[in-house]
């Protein structure tokens, strides 16, 4: 257990907070794939960039193959998330995602035949009823764009047990290059497909952040990419200095530190209304993750 391991982490998530809060600024202006080719275009060389320490050749995965499944699940679990910054509170969508310690132990169970515990079963019942406050899910007014943030919880957890199954072995600058690759390929495939249909008019869709064709930007709009970009680089290092200088069951706990740091920042600097229904869930949420972290730091504990 290394508490400094568990401040680069927070550091890491505080970093990733601030640019997730100001995607909110170019929602109108630009399409989500857009902004993750642009992303991608200035991220990747800012990567090559911080590996020049070592080898270039360390950013290429060792395997391949499983590095692109994992890239694959993180890709869908990113453009679900920043997808819905578009049209739901960050405090929600941060809330959604951290749901992924809650199926962590559910696609174990059902994929891995992992053993279930009571503090497991716990967590998920704690977990899940904070994210039915924090998302106000009522049964009985129910609709798929509320359950948007928990669809890239649910992939962000299989990309984290991806991680820990298959790719222990990679760089940690290996990974973030093949997401960013992975992410920005993807993105200008969906770029071409939607200037196809513009031009010959194929298919009649609605104009929104995620169908927005290619667009000018003004340079308040470049300028949130680029610090956007810069953070994100900057951030997943802290996070992944964090992990390799700490108990993993222990640090993990940290990740949650971005649910605050959202928030905060949100409500501080941008006037963001945050309620204490909200505020309760998210507890619960930080709780179900810290009986998942420490009871995982039990079962790893030398005899």
């Amino acid at each position: 257990m290394n508490i400094k391991g568990g401040l680069f982490i927070a550091i890491g998530m505080l970093v990733l907070a601030i640019g997730d809060n100001y995607i909110r600024f170019i929602t109108d202006k630009i399409g989500l794939w857009q902004f993750h080719f642009m992303r991608s275009f200035i991220a990747i060389p800012l990567l090559i960039l911080f590996s020049f320490n070592q080898s270039y050749k360390i950013i290429f995965p060792k395997k391949f193959r499983l590095v692109f499944y994992r890239t694959a699940l993180m890709v869908v679990s990113m453009l679900t998330y920043f997808g819905c910054l578009a049209f739901f509170p960050i405090a929600q969508v941060a809330a959604g995602l951290f749901t992924s310690p809650i199926f962590v132990i559910i696609f174990s169970r059902f994929i891995y035949r992992e053993e279930l515990n009571f503090i497991k079963i716990a967590s998920v019942c704690i977990g899940s009823l904070g994210v039915l406050i924090v998302l106000n899910i009522n049964i009985w007014d129910f609709t798929f764009g509320t359950i948007f943030p928990i669809f890239a919880g649910a992939f962000y957890a299989l990309s984290s047990i991806t991680t820990r199954k298959w790719c222990k072995e990679e760089d940690s600058r290996s990974l973030m290059f093949m997401f960013f690759l992975g992410i920005g390929l993807t993105s200008l495939i969906i770029i071409i497909f939607l200037e196809l249909n513009s031009f010959f008019s194929l298919l009649p869709i609605s104009k929104s952040f995620i169908t927005m064709n290619l667009a000018l930007l003004d340079s308040q709009s470049l300028l949130i990419i680029i610090i956007h970009a810069f953070l994100s680089v900057v951030g997943g290092i802290f996070i992944t200095y964090g992990y390799q200088k700490g108990e993993t069951s222990f640090v993990s706990i940290f990740e949650y530190s971005f649910l605050f740091f959202a928030t905060s920042w949100g409500v501080i600097f941008l006037s963001d209304y945050i309620s204490k229904y909200i505020i309760f869930g998210m507890v619960l949420i930080l709780l179900s993750g810290i009986l998942v972290s420490f009871k995982e730091k039990n079962l790893i504990k030398p005899k």
